[in-house]
C-alpha cells in the first residue's frame, strides 16, 4: 500500500514551504512568526462601487469583488479605544521608568481580567506600537547581524510567548529558547537552558517580554512558589520590561505563595496590576466610547444596501448583546458583515444580528438576561444615536 497519496501531476521542484500557508494571522511562537505579524498587511478595503455598476459586473467579477470584501470583513478593524490607550501609556510610562535603573529586577505589569476581552490584542498592539518605532527610529539594529558560538544574534527587541496548559517553569524556558531560536541539548536541565536564554536576551537587546495567558502556568499550592520564583529570576537577570496577562491573576499563585495561601510573593511586589472590565454605559464618557467603536466597525463595512448609522443607533442593544464585550461585538459585526454579503441582503439589521449566534457566554447572558427588550436610557447633554434612530442626549 502506497505510503503517500498519489497525485495526477507530480510536483514541482520550485515549490517550497509556504506555498499552502494560511493567509491569516497566528499566535506567534518564534521570533520570525513575531516579524510576520508586524510586516503583515491588512487586506485593502474594496471600493463601493455605485450600485447600478454592481449590478452590472459579471458573474466571475462580482464572485472576485464579494471575496474580497469578504477578507476585508474578516480581518474588519482594531479598535484603538480610550481604555486601550490608556493601558498603553501606563506601559510606555513603566518601560521609560525601567530603562536605565540600575541592576535588578524591572517593575512590570499585570494586565488581568475575564477571558476575550482583548487582552492579547491589546499587548500585541503595543508591542507592534514599540518596535515599529524602533525601526523608524533606529534602522540599523535591525539589519546588522553577527554570530556567537556559531548562534545567530540580530535584534529581538520584543518576545512574545504564549503559555500552554499547565506549564512548568521549565516549560516556560523552553518557550523563550524556541522563540530565540536558541539551541539546548537533549536532557538540559531548567537552569542549562535558562542560562542560555538570558544571554542571548542580553546579546539581542531585549526591551520588553509578554508572557500572555499566565493563568496556564501551573500555579497549585505545591508549584506555585517554584513558579514564581522562576519568574523572579529571569526578571532579576535581564533589563527588560515584563508584561503578563491572565484570567483571574490577582487570585492566583502568581501573587500568592501558592493558589490559596496568604502570603505575598516578591512577584505582586514588582508588578502593578491594571483591569480590564467590559464597556459600561452608565455615564456620558462610558456611551461615547461604546458608541465610537461601534462607529469605527461600521464605517469599515463594504455594503451597498446598508444605511449608516444603523448599528450606532443600536448601541444599547448591542451592549446587551455583548456584555459590553468588544471581542464579541467584532464576532457579532463580522459575522453580520459575512452573512450580508453571502446572501445578497447587504445590509445589517436588527433582525439579521438577532439571527447570529455568538460566543456562549455572550450569548447565554443575553438570552438569560434580557428576555424582554427594555426601553433604552433617556440620556441628557451628549449626541447618542438613540435605538431605532434619531439621538438622544446622554446623561
Amino acid at each position: 500500500m502506497p505510503t503517500n497519496p498519489p497525485f495526477d501531476n507530480p510536483p514541482e521542484d520550485h515549490h517550497g514551504p509556504g506555498d499552502f500557508k494560511h493567509p491569516g494571522l497566528s499566535e506567534p511562537r518564534t521570533k520570525e512568526e513575531w516579524r510576520e505579524y508586524l510586516d503583515y498587511q491588512l487586506p485593502p478595503k474594496p471600493a463601493l462601487l455605485p450600485l447600478d455598476v454592481y449590478d452590472q459586473l459579471s458573474p466571475n467579477e462580482r464572485h472576485l469583488h464579494n471575496q474580497a470584501r469578504l477578507v476585508h470583513h474578516s480581518a474588519l478593524v482594531i479598535v484603538r479605544t480610550s481604555h486601550m490607550k490608556t493601558i498603553h501609556h501606563q506601559v510606555r510610562r513603566r518601560m521609560m521608568t525601567n530603562a536605565h535603573q540600575p541592576a535588578g529586577a524591572r517593575r512590570g505589569i499585570v494586565l488581568d481580567g475575564p477571558a476575550t476581552l482583548g487582552k492579547s490584542t491589546l499587548v500585541k498592539t503595543f508591542a507592534y506600537d514599540f518596535e515599529h518605532e524602533l525601526r523608524r527610529n533606529h534602522p540599523e539594529r535591525f539589519t546588522r547581524q553577527y554570530r556567537v558560538n556559531n548562534r545567530l544574534i540580530d535584534y529581538t527587541p520584543v518576545v512574545y510567548i504564549n503559555i500552554p496548559s499547565q506549564a512548568t517553569p521549565k516549560d516556560l524556558s523552553i518557550a523563550l529558547a524556541q522563540y530565540l531560536a536558541q539551541p539546548y541539548r537533549s536532557g538540559a536541565t531548567k537552569s542549562d537552558i535558562t542560562r542560555l536564554v538570558l544571554d542571548n536576551m542580553r546579546l539581542v537587546g531585549v526591551e520588553l517580554v509578554i508572557i500572555d495567558d499566565a493563568h496556564f502556568m501551573d500555579l497549585s499550592l505545591k508549584e506555585g512558589k517554584v513558579v514564581n520564583d522562576h519568574l523572579k529570576y529571569v526578571a532579576n537577570h535581564t533589563a527588560a520590561t515584563f508584561i503578563y496577562t491572565g484570567v483571574d491573576l490577582k487570585h492566583s499563585g502568581l501573587f500568592l505563595e501558592g493558589a490559596g495561601a496568604a502570603r505575598v510573593t516578591q512577584t505582586a511586589g514588582r508588578n502593578t496590576l491594571l483591569h480590564m472590565t467590559p464597556y459600561a454605559i452608565k455615564t456620558r464618557e462610558d456611551k461615547t466610547d461604546w458608541v465610537s467603536v461601534i462607529s469605527a466597525m461600521e464605517n469599515a463595512l463594504v455594503l451597498y444596501k446598508h444605511q449608516p448609522g444603523t448599528l450606532t443607533g443600536m448601541w444599547n442593544y448591542l451592549h446587551r448583546r455583548t456584555g459590553g464585550n468588544i471581542s464579541s461585538l467584532a464576532e457579532l459585526v463580522r459575522e453580520a458583515a459575512a452573512d450580508a454579503v453571502l446572501t445578497g441582503e447587504e445590509r445589517i439589521d436588527r433582525a439579521l444580528l438577532d439571527s447570529i449566534v455568538i460566543n456562549e457566554h455572550a450569548q447565554s447572558t443575553y438570552e438569560a438576561d434580557w428576555r424582554e427588550d427594555p426601553r433604552p436610557p433617556t440620556p441628557k447633554r451628549a449626541k447618542i444615536p438613540a435605538e431605532g434612530g434619531g439621538e438622544t442626549a446622554a446623561s
